[in-house]
């Protein structure tokens, strides 16, 4: 458990990989989840970015470096997810834009009939609608950022002597080997 929740300590580059393959699938289920229950489910993934900041900190470290360099790997992430989110839709077919310009053209039948109710069940249909025909995209988006952050992460190599984080590998001692 201190693998996901400390940044402190180090980490070689399998273990890394482990956690972040775990974190994937965590986040693959999630999404899934939220597309066919509720979107809203997806607040959910919220709790899992320290998870995410823990094991690329503990990254760093392995590799002699700050772990703040791990805000560096957030603005790529950032980065990644917002150009692969403009194209991934439109590359299967999803057109966000007129699935939005529909419900908000719905939408005003819901509310002149003055029932919040109805208003609210069909915004959720909608979400749920929505999150699904993304969801593919969706998903595939961040295999792309896991990927080009966890490659940049394989530059770092592991420092084989102790450093300020903590025992190199293969030490005795050695936290997470």
């Amino acid at each position: 458990m201190e693998l996901l929740f400390s940044p402190n300590g180090r980490i070689d580059q399998p273990t890394y990989w482990r956690a972040v393959l775990t974190l994937f699938g965590i986040s693959a289920v999630l999404t899934v989840v939220s597309a066919y229950v509720s979107p809203f489910l997806g607040f959910v993934s919220i709790i899992f970015i320290w998870p995410w900041i823990a094991v690329h900190a503990k990254r760093f470290h392995d590799a002699g470096k700050t772990g703040w360099l791990t805000l560096a790997m957030i603005v790529l992430a950032i980065v990644v997810s917002a150009i692969s989110g403009m194209v991934l839709p439109a590359l299967f077919g999803v057109d966000v834009g007129a699935m939005q310009r529909e419900m908000e053209e719905n939408m005003q039948d819901y509310l002149s009939s003055n029932d919040p109710g109805a208003a609210m069940a069909y915004v959720m249909e909608e979400s749920k609608r929505m999150s699904q025909a993304q969801l593919l995209p969706s998903i595939l988006s961040t295999a792309i950022v896991t990927g080009v952050v966890g490659f940049v992460m394989s530059l770092f190599k592991t420092d084989p002597n102790d450093n300020q984080y903590g025992p190199g590998p293969g030490s005795a001692g050695t936290t997470f080997s």
